[in-house]
């Protein structure tokens, strides 16, 4: 049995706009994907960035009605721009959107501090080759106890270093400041699938993400103030012999059915991602999205292009979706199901 739909009924009046600024980092993880620390994109005309991005929620709020609107952070090391707490606090005030970052939390306590707040989520990714574990477990500290943002910390799972990287995963879960813990399943660079060098017991531990959950307290207030997304469960798997199934991403990616080329994808209408160069393309890789050829958030004449009328859902032309977010997007092989 194949799929031939995913419908995500929960992203219909939901925006996903990411923004993968810069290339910098201060890590070199052996399993990350050369280009992410190569250094040749560092930081963005702040200005720009600004003008660009007002006019783009404001397009998708304004004219697609899109009500819940989500701006991700992500590099690279996105917290090295020096400007980034300036960004996130100007769409902060102007914008009602959810602000979140992947970040791997190598920046100062002080840094923290000043800008936390501006975050509706923050997600450390903890590498096992160059994390300092016990600096990490402070910034988490600080951003859980002021209790204004949604707080995590993924371990990576190296396969190469399974061992290592379970003793800080449990070295995280005991700690007693009692923010969520997670641990990440890897992808491989090369064909953007799981990597098959985890074991079978290990892939089982994977399944299952969430290693440890906050106080039902702590999250009711993350709810309330809009820091945890909603209502998740309205997406479902469709399957060619007629079923449907309760949508998992694991799953999909696990048993090598992320392939969806020539499918409808709502790609630019339930989800748009900004390159450090200002290029406007699927973090699948994938640049056809608008008829009207290339957008730039750079280019003089963005604003002007940057219509209600160019968004529209696209056919799929990658061979692999190697992207969770992109595998849940709604997307269908023929007709879309009732």
């Amino acid at each position: 049995m194949k799929p031939i739909a995913i419908i995500n009924k929960t992203q219909e009046d939901f925006l996903n706009l990411e923004y993968s600024f810069t290339n910098v980092c201060n890590y070199k993880c052996n399993y990350c994907w050369p280009y992410a620390h190569s250094g040749t994109s560092r930081w963005p005309d702040y200005d720009k960035v600004c003008e660009s991005f007002d006019h783009i929620i404001s397009v998708y709020k304004n004219d697609i009605g899109k009500k819940k609107i989500r701006l991700h952070f992500q590099g690279g090391e996105p917290t090295l721009w020096p400007k980034l707490g300036e960004f996130a606090k100007f769409i902060y005030e102007k914008h009602d959107c959810r602000i979140t970052m992947s970040t791997n939390g190598s920046r100062t306590l002080r840094w923290w501090e000043e800008y936390s707040d501006y975050f509706d989520d923050v997600m450390i990714s903890v590498h096992h080759e160059f994390c300092d574990i016990e600096h990490i477990k402070s910034v988490a500290d600080l951003i859980y106890n002021k209790k204004n943002t949604m707080v995590s910390a993924a371990v990576m799972m190296d396969p190469k270093a399974w061992h290592t990287c379970k003793d800080i995963l449990d070295n995280l879960i005991s700690h007693p400041v009692p923010w969520l813990v997670k641990s990440w399943m890897l992808v491989d660079e090369n064909d953007h699938v799981v990597k098959d060098t985890y074991s079978k017991e290990d892939l089982e531990f994977l399944e299952d993400k969430i290693k440890r959950i906050p106080p039902a307290d702590y999250i009711e207030k993350m709810k309330s103030l809009g820091a945890i997304q909603l209502d998740r469960s309205e997406a479902y798997t469709y399957f060619d012999d007629g079923t449907r199934q309760k949508f998992k991403t694991f799953d999909i990616m696990s048993n090598h059915m992320n392939n969806f080329y020539g499918w409808t994808c709502n790609l630019v209408t339930d989800r748009l991602v900004v390159q450090a160069d200002g290029e406007i393309y699927g973090s699948c890789g994938q640049r056809t999205l608008f008829d009207i050829g290339t957008l730039n958030i750079f280019d003089d004449d963005f604003i002007e292009k940057f219509t209600k009328d160019i968004i529209k859902p696209v056919k799929c032309q990658q061979l692999i979706c190697s992207c969770n977010s992109d595998v849940k997007i709604t997307k269908y092989k023929n007709a879309k199901p009732e």
